[in-house]
């Protein structure tokens, strides 16, 4: 006889009590999953302000910003890895509350260490690469947490819990953009690291009280959804749309230099910028609206286009800032940066969403979360490239600081600004050239990947499944349930809602954030 579901289980929509632990949605994993979230949000803005002006302080200038930026994305990329690792090896006998512990740990300790001894680039881009690598492997973790809970129940539970996560992850970049605003001008941006240190050491030891089930390895499932994960990256239906969004997403940008022209030139404070992202952070949810309602059901194509011609839009509109012209118009620096992000970062969350929707709907049903893996992985290395080449254009363009007798900014040139601006935004035109080869539509995939693949002999016979009629599109008919979840229309699939998470990110994607923050 079914037991009655706990309070926490029947607010997320469960009908009868859990019995497998790691499958039961508790407040010790609810706890462990908020704080994990708020942290990748409050990494992905406020924090890595409190990095920007640490470097500021120590006599770097937007080139090393944008260096640094680069490196962190390195540990990223393999994240299919981690997945397999996780899933592969457990530690103790867990899968997953471990890794978050030992992940969380090293990462506090690599920030506390940079925010307290990195007084030199070379020591900050090592605690940097540390610590983005220890919560690389604790991010995969925890997002596999919630795989688990959403995995064969009903659509709404899942919906539900990606909602949950967005919620966040979303409340940990307002948050901490405005706290570590202040912070840095009132106090000191080592104080951001800290604060960052001490939740990354809270996280870690919320996961110790986590319930979760002994795990026993079965190597053969294992190496048959690795070896299926890469006949499904090698599809042509797949590999081409994936490798221009990478495209697209390894273009250079130029934030980093704006944003010290804002900070150098234009003297904007922290508090003041701070503001700025979590109010553009809000209006990136209205983008995430208005695709879920309204263009969810539009072709791809049509989405990836005219998205990435807006962006490319706002970017040119910036010249006319970094040349004075808006001043000659009667505009204010600040009001012009400030409405200039706000729509970026609109029309930047809907090709994000996009980009992100496509991703998990070519993911067959039952390796999703090693596909998807695998596919921001890619793009995180296109996020590597494009920090790569940005490094190069700053320093081409000549765009630096030097350092004063007290190690601080001074004589900042900025002359060729316009033209990095100018650049970068007309850069991204060139994968456009490409678009043709993304569907209007996502292939078709599998309703249950085990039915068609009984062996390791079977698999084979993959790109014949993927050729054939296989299962109903990602975007169905019946694919509703989120949208009642989240009081929209027309979304996608809820059994792939789970993976719309920008990891981050994702996982951070530098062409798509607005310009001027990262």
């Amino acid at each position: 006889m079914a037991k009655e579901p706990t309070w926490v289980e029947k607010i997320f929509g469960e009908e009868k009590h859990q019995l497998d632990k790691s499958r039961r949605i508790t407040v010790n994993f609810l706890l462990v999953a908020f704080s994990s979230f708020i942290a990748q949000g409050a990494y992905d803005e406020g924090f890595w302000n409190g990095v920007r002006f640490f470097l500021y302080d120590i006599g770097e200038d937007a080139g090393s910003v944008a260096q640094l930026n680069m490196y962190s994305w390195i540990p990223w990329i393999p994240k299919v890895v981690y997945a397999a690792f996780s899933d592969m090896v457990p530690l103790c006998g867990y899968k997953r509350k471990l890794y978050i512990f030992f992940g969380s740990i090293i990462t506090g300790v690599a920030v506390g260490l940079a925010g307290w001894h990195g007084t030199t680039f070379r020591l900050q881009a090592i605690y940097m690469l540390l610590g983005c690598l220890a919560s690389a492997w604790a991010n995969v973790a925890v997002d596999a947490m919630v795989v688990e809970r959403s995995r064969d129940k009903d659509a709404l539970i899942a919906a539900r819990l990606q909602a949950f996560t967005k919620c966040a992850y979303g409340l940990g970049m307002v948050i901490s953009d405005v706290v570590f605003g202040f912070i840095i001008d009132w106090y000191h941006p080592r104080v951001c690291y800290y604060i960052f240190a001490a939740f990354q050491l809270a996280t870690a030891f919320l996961a110790l009280i986590l319930e979760e089930e002994k795990s026993i390895v079965n190597t053969k499932e294992v190496f048959r959804k690795t070896t299926m994960v890469w006949r499904t990256l090698n599809h042509p239906k797949i590999l081409f749309p994936v490798l221009v969004l990478v495209a697209l997403l390894a273009m250079p940008i130029a934030s980093e230099p704006l944003r010290m022209y804002f900070v150098e030139e234009l003297h904007f404070s922290a508090t003041f910028l701070g503001i700025m992202d979590a109010v553009c952070t809000l209006c990136g949810g209205i983008g995430l609206v208005i695709f879920a309602a309204t263009l969810a059901n539009t072709p791809m194509q049509s989405v990836f286009l005219w998205s990435t011609l807006g962006v490319i839009a706002c970017n040119l509109w910036l010249v006319l800032l970094v040349t004075g012209i808006s001043r000659e118009m009667g505009i204010h620096d600040k009001v012009f940066a400030f409405s200039d992000k706000m729509v970026n970062n609109v029309i930047s969350a809907i090709c994000s969403n996009a980009i992100y929707t496509y991703a998990a709907c070519v993911c067959p049903k039952g390796i999703e979360g090693m596909a998807f893996a695998a596919m921001t992985g890619l793009f995180n290395l296109g996020g590597a490239v494009s920090a790569l080449m940005s490094t190069w254009l700053i320093d081409k363009f000549d765009i630096h600081c030097d350092e004063d007798e007290h190690g601080k900014l001074s004589n900042c040139r900025f002359d060729g600004l316009w033209k990095l601006v100018t650049l970068t935004a007309l850069s991204n035109l060139i994968p456009l050239i490409f678009v043709v080869y993304v569907p209007s539509d996502p292939p078709r995939v599998f309703e249950d990947i085990n039915s068609p693949f009984k062996s390791l002999a079977d698999v084979t016979d993959f790109d014949d499944h993927l050729e054939g009629e296989g299962s109903a599109l990602c975007v169905s008919s019946d694919s509703n349930m989120l949208s009642r979840a989240l009081g929209l229309k027309g979304v996608n699939s809820p059994e792939d809602s789970r993976f719309f998470r920008e990891d981050s990110s994702d996982d951070r994607m530098p062409l798509l954030q607005a310009v001027g923050g990262n």
